[in-house]
C-alpha cells in the first residue's frame, strides 16, 4: 500500500505544492528547529542536569556504583558518562545529544506521517513539533526525553514498513529496528510498554502469524525478558525506586491537561500575566481539542481503506492506557507529563489529520492559526522559563548565584554555612566544586554493607566487585566533602540548624531562597530566619528566580 496521498487530486493545489516541495520544506523546518533550540543550550542548568554531571564523571567503578541506585535503565547514564569523558560537561556540550535527538525527530515525524496520513499533514505535524515549546525545551535539556521521542518514532516507522507485505524483506531495516528496541528498553521503563504493543501489532498488521511477524514477536519478547531480568536483579538488591513523591496519579483531568494544555503550549501561555495571553491559551486548548477529535474521527472513518493510519492514535493512547491500568491495579504515583512525552509527535499527527477535514482556503487559515499560536507559546517560553511554572518548573539562574558565592569564598567566607529549603542545591556545586551539598555527599550504606548485600543475593565475585566500586565512590564523595569551602544544608519547615545559628552572636551565614516548588511551602525556614528580630541582612544578591542573602545575627 503506497502513501495515502501519492496521487493528489487536481483540486488540491495547496496540497500539491506541499507534495512537490516537501524535501525543501522539511529542510527549512530542520534549519528553523536548530535555530530555535540553540539559544537555550547555554542557559543555567538545573538539578536533574547537575545530577547527571556530578554522578557520571569519574571512573567506571564510580559509574557502576551510580547505576546501583539509578531509577532508570542504564543506557542513558552510561552514554552520558562516556560523552562527558570525551567532551566535558559544559552546559552546551552536555545538552548536544538531546538537541541532536530532538532535531532528528523532525524528519522522523515526517517519515512516519507521510506513510500513515500523507505528505501535507506530515509536514504540518513536523512544523508543529518544530515550534512546540515542550519539544524545544526537552531538546535542550541533558536528559533522556528527546531520545525517548526519537526511538519511539523510529520504532513505529519500522513496524509500519516491516509489516507491509507489498514490500520485500529488508534485513538492514529489521536489524536496525531490533537495535532500536534494545535502546528503548535500556532507556526508560515506560518504553517497554510500547515495545510490547508493537510486538502485538506485528501479526495484526500482517494479518496472520507470518514468518516475519513471528521473528518480530520473538525478538521483541527476548528484549522484554532481558529487561525483566535487569528489573529482578534491582528488586533483589532492594534498589528499585518507587517512592518519588513528586510523581502524580493519572486521572481524566490530568490526561486532558497533558493532551491539550501541556503538550500544545507547555502552559507557557497560561502562566502569562497578560489576560489576552491567557485568553489565547484557552482558545489554543479548545482548538487543539477540536483538531484532535477531528483527526481521530477521520482516521477511524477511513480505517477500512487505510488501516495503518490507526498507528497514529495508537501512539497517543498506549502510555496513558498503561498508566490508567496501573491506577486500577493500585499503583497510583506513576505519572508525570514528561513520562508520556513519546506521544507528542503522534498527537500533532492527529491534529494534522484533523486539519484535512477543512476545505481549501479554510484549511490554510486553520493551519496558519495553529502555527501562530504555537509560535506565540514558544515566545512565552523564552520569556518566562526561569521565573514561571511552565514546562515543568521555574529554572532559576543558578549560575549567577554560584558566581556570587564563589566570589564570597575568595573574600574569606570559607567555612560559612549556606542554608536553603530548596530541594536542589547541587546546581550550585556544578558551577563551583568548593560549594557542596552536604546531604548528597553522604553514603547511607557503607561499602562493606553493600558488598555483603550483593554477596548474599548474587555471589561472592559480584559482592567483592560491588564493595570495591562503592569504596571508590565513597572515597570520591569524601574528597569532595573535604575540599568544600561552603557546605549547603537543606532545611525543613522547622530546621534545627537555624535556631542554633541564631543563638550565636555575630554568627554569619548565607540563605538561598527560590521558588522551585511554588505549590509547596518550602521556603518557610528561610522566611522565618529573615524575620528573626536579631537577623541583620548584610547583602542581598538578586539573580533571576533566586536570591542569596548574607546575614548576621546581632
Amino acid at each position: 500500500m503506497g502513501p495515502p496521498d501519492s496521487k493528489p487530486t487536481p483540486n488540491h493545489g495547496t496540497e500539491n505544492f506541499f507534495v512537490k516541495n516537501s524535501a525543501w520544506l522539511l529542510l527549512v523546518l530542520i534549519v528553523v528547529a536548530t535555530l530555535l533550540r540553540l539559544p537555550l543550550l547555554d542557559r543555567s542548568i538545573w538539578y536533574d542536569e547537575a545530577c547527571m554531571s556530578s554522578q557520571r564523571i569519574g571512573s567506571t567503578p564510580q559509574l557502576l556504583a551510580t547505576l546501583y541506585t539509578d531509577i532508570q535503565p542504564p543506557l542513558f547514564a552510561v552514554f552520558m558518562h562516556l560523552w562527558y569523558l570525551l567532551f566535558g560537561d559544559g552546559e552546551v556540550v552536555m545538552r548536544l545529544p538531546a538537541m541532536i535527538s530532538g532535531i532528528l525527530c523532525i524528519p522522523l515525524t515526517y517519515w512516519v506521517g507521510y506513510r500513515l496520513i500523507g505528505r501535507a499533514p506530515a509536514l504540518m505535524a513536523a512544523a508543529l513539533l518544530t515550534l512546540s515549546p515542550v519539544h524545544v525545551w526537552y531538546s535542550t535539556e541533558a536528559r533522556l526525553y528527546a531520545p525517548m521521542i526519537l526511538t519511539t518514532l523510529f520504532a513505529f516507522g519500522c513496524i509500519d514498513r516491516l509489516t507491509d507485505q507489498q514490500r520485500g524483506p529488508r534485513p538492514w531495516l529489521f536489524w536496525s529496528h531490533l537495535l532500536n528496541v534494545v535502546v528503548m528498553l535500556s532507556l526508560h521503563y515506560y518504553l517497554a510498554v510500547l515495545v510490547v504493543v508493537l510486538a502485538g501489532l506485528a501479526p495484526i498488521l500482517m494479518r496472520g502469524m507470518t514468518e516475519r511477524a513471528r521473528s518480530l514477536v520473538m525478538w521483541h519478547g527476548i528484549g522484554i525478558l532481558g529487561l525483566a531480568g535487569y528489573v529482578m536483579a534491582k528488586l533483589q538488591l532492594g534498589e528499585f525506586e518507587t517512592s518519588q513523591d513528586y510523581v502524580r496519579t493519572l486521572n481524566g483531568r490530568e490526561l486532558f491537561r497533558f493532551l491539550f494544555e501541556w503538550s500544545w503550549s507547555g502552559n507557557t501561555m497560561q502562566a502569562s500575566d497578560a489576560s489576552l495571553m491567557r485568553g489565547l491559551a484557552t482558545g489554543f486548548v479548545w482548538f487543539g481539542v477540536g483538531l484532535t477529535v477531528l483527526g481521530v474521527i477521520r482516521l477511524v472513518v477511513h480505517a477500512r481503506r487505510k488501516p495503518r493510519a490507526l498507528l497514529v492514535p495508537t501512539g497517543v493512547a498506549v502510555l496513558p492506557c498503561f498508566l490508567f491500568a496501573c491506577v486500577y491495579a493500585g499503583y497510583n504515583n506513576t505519572y508525570l507529563e514528561r513520562s508520556l512525552i513519546p506521544a507528542l509527535p503522534f498527537l500533532f499527527l492527529l491534529a494534522a489529520a484533523g486539519l484535512q477535514v477543512f476545505p481549501g482556503k479554510l484549511r490554510i487559515v486553520a493551519g496558519g492559526t495553529v502555527l501562530t499560536l504555537a509560535a506565540t507559546a514558544l515566545i512565552n517560553l523564552y520569556a518566562s522559563f526561569d521565573t514561571k511554572w511552565t514546562i515543568y518548573m521555574p529554572h532559576p539562574d543558578w549560575r549567577s548565584a554560584a558566581r556570587y558565592l564563589s566570589n564570597e569564598i575568595q573574600t574569606g567566607a570559607s567555612g560559612t554555612p549556606v542554608f536553603t529549603s530548596m530541594p536542589n542545591p547541587r546546581s550550585l556545586s556544578y558551577y563551583d566544586v568548593r560549594i557542596q551539598d552536604a546531604k548528597n555527599l553522604k553514603v547511607e550504606l557503607s561499602p562493606g554493607d553493600i558488598g555483603n548485600k550483593v554477596r548474599e543475593r548474587l555471589g561472592d565475585w559480584l559482592g567483592d566487585f560491588a564493595e570495591s566500586s562503592f569504596s571508590e565512590f565513597a572515597a570520591y564523595n569524601q574528597a569532595m566533602y573535604a575540599g568544600a569551602e561552603l557546605l549547603v544544608y537543606r532545611c525543613k519547615s522547622t530546621p534545627a540548624e537555624l535556631p542554633r545559628m541564631a543563638s550565636r552572636t555575630d554568627a554569619t551565614c548565607y540563605l538561598v531562597r527560590n521558588k522551585w516548588h511554588p505549590h509547596r511551602s518550602v521556603d518557610g525556614s528561610v522566611e522565618a530566619l529573615l524575620a528573626h528580630p536579631r537577623t541583620e541582612v548584610l547583602h542581598t544578591e538578586r539573580c533571576t528566580g533566586v536570591t542569596v542573602y548574607k546575614v548576621r545575627f546581632k
